[in-house]
């Protein structure tokens, strides 16, 4: 079956260009209304001249009925070609739009059919205000980490719950003054260890007090096996839960790569940031999928205050329509 999508400024249009090029056979999918005109989606079994019998015609022949994912399905096809556009691998794509098909078939709404498919698909975790364990937050370069320990940080105090934070400056990057920054507190009132060994004190200190903290490591390569060897042995040592913060900018196989490298370093949470300047998000939730990496939360404004909201399928799925924009699932951020 050959299938193509026609963009026309009405509907009889779009069926006169889908008729004069693809014959009298041709199968209109799906329709919808769009800027300016409406879009088609149409199908032919015509290949070079001869007709290839779609297997639930066979089956009809047969006498037999056919079942529903072998029958076109227009909710489905726009669900996986959302994905797809979305950068998400066909793989994914498919398996969401199937799952999401089967599990809501009288669903009209792509948005609601993909959130049906993640459902199946994905786990969604988020953070406590105030969290059992101490958190660490890992991630790769440039991904916003020190923003994500501030938003935590301002999360906790707006929820009556003190989380401290500590800058753990082991690479010497000024991360105190950078957190200071966003917190728009002195440097000195951020507490910092520049080694290992302050770390530990200051943990164990933290402790005995009966807090929490939330520790915004440096930057580690996820290809890096160094790097990642010395972060397995941190986390074994300090006992805190490692949560990935990772940005959902970048090529969706990086992407997969990188979270696998962080899963198999004992994340099992994360949260993704730069969701409010990517158009493109089906990479990173095809990549935390696959790592059984459970979704924490969405950064979806560079803003501190209110600059977290918890996941889940439904915020997800808004943020896969095709061109979506972030603040779609901005309501409920913290």
């Amino acid at each position: 079956m050959r299938m193509k999508l026609f963009a026309a400024e009405s509907l009889e249009a779009a069926k006169a260009m889908i008729f004069a090029e693809m014959g009298d056979d041709a199968i209109i999918l799906s329709e919808r209304d769009v800027p300016g005109g409406v879009e088609v989606r149409a199908a032919t079994d015509k290949l070079g001249g001869g007709m290839v019998p779609t297997e639930s015609r066979i089956l009809t022949r047969l006498g037999a009925s056919p079942s529903p994912r072998l029958v076109e399905n227009p909710i489905r096809n726009r669900v996986r070609d959302a994905l797809l556009w979305h950068g998400a691998p066909q793989r994914f794509a498919d398996r969401t739009a199937d799952s999401g098909v089967s599990d809501s078939f009288d669903c009209s709404e792509p948005s609601a059919a993909i959130a049906a498919g993640l459902q199946s698909m994905i786990t969604c975790d988020p953070i406590q205000a105030m969290p059992e364990r101490d958190i660490l937050l890992v991630g790769p370069p440039g991904h916003g980490r020190t923003a994500t320990a501030a938003k935590l940080t301002r999360r906790a105090a707006v929820a009556n719950a003190k989380v401290l934070p500590v800058a753990a400056d082991l690479d010497s990057t000024a991360g105190g003054a950078q957190l200071a920054a966003y917190l728009e507190q002195e440097q000195g009132q951020i507490r910092s260890a520049k080694t290992p060994d302050d770390l530990f004190a200051l943990l164990k200190t933290i402790r005995a007090g009966n807090q929490r903290c939330v520790i915004d490591l440096p930057a580690i390569i996820p290809f890096d096996q160094d790097d990642m060897a010395s972060l397995q042995d941190l986390v074994a040592v300090i006992k805190a839960e490692p949560v990935l913060v990772i940005s959902a900018e970048g090529h969706p196989e990086d992407q997969a790569e990188a979270v696998r490298a962080f899963a198999r370093a004992g994340v099992k949470r994360a949260i993704i940031t730069k969701l409010d300047v990517t158009k493109r998000r089906g990479g990173i939730v095809s990549a935390l999928s696959a790592a059984k990496v459970s979704f924490s939360h969405l950064a979806v404004t560079p803003f501190i205050g209110g600059g977290l909201v918890p996941a889940t399928p439904t915020r997800l799925a808004q943020l896969l329509t095709e061109d979506a924009p972030a603040h779609v699932a901005l309501r409920g951020a913290a």
